[in-house]
């Protein structure tokens, strides 16, 4: 087995046994059947392909797994298993109580963002960044791709391509519009 080994590839495992084995408690459809018209070399093949599928598609990520709790554990993370240059101040992050209790109320991105003296833990933060950089874009397409949904549902009548385009630029800019000096450049004409 692999050092890291996820609750899903575990059930896995379980579940192939208990096929081989012809236990059916967690398959009541297999149990309900006549054990002659079954085939359990077909459905352990099945579970069998699914956890080579599963251990494929994840084969590049099960790396970077110590990087990844490095990041979402770091008082829990074993100082001796971090990269070198990180050692120091995992050490003094280990031993802060204060942001110790910081981190327990608060989760890891805001936690490093906004509560860890960035001075103080430089490597460790730059650490931090790889790791969101890695899902950042895949981040802002979800939720584009949600508002886009919601703007379609609401207006789908009354909403053209090119409408939903302008809107999307919109929702997915970080530009706050100054409505006040955009107003104040206007001249206000009374109404006769």
């Amino acid at each position: 087995m692999h050092a890291h080994i996820t609750t899903f590839e575990v059930k896995l495992c379980l579940l192939e046994a208990q096929l081989t084995a012809g236990q059916f408690m967690h398959f009541p459809r297999l149990a309900a059947c006549v054990p002659e018209d079954m085939d359990l070399d077909t459905c352990v093949s099945v579970v069998t392909s699914l956890w080579e599928e599963f251990a494929s598609r994840f084969a590049g990520i099960r790396p970077l797994a110590a990087n990844f709790m490095l990041f979402t554990a770091p008082f829990d993370f074993p100082v001796d298993d971090a990269p070198a240059p990180l050692q120091m101040e995992l050490v003094e992050l280990q031993c802060n109580d204060e942001l110790k209790v910081k981190f327990c109320t608060s989760s890891p991105l805001p936690f490093c963002d906004l509560v860890l003296p960035s001075s103080n833990f430089p490597k460790y933060i730059v650490h931090v960044q790889r790791i969101v950089a890695m899902f950042g874009s895949t981040y802002c397409c979800e939720q584009l791709f949600s508002k886009m949904k919601y703007m379609k549902s609401r207006l789908c009548s009354q909403l053209s391509n090119c409408h939903l385009n302008d809107i999307l630029l919109l929702s997915a800019s970080s530009i706050e519009p100054d409505i006040e000096s955009i107003l104040h450049g206007k001249q206000h004409q009374p109404s006769h």
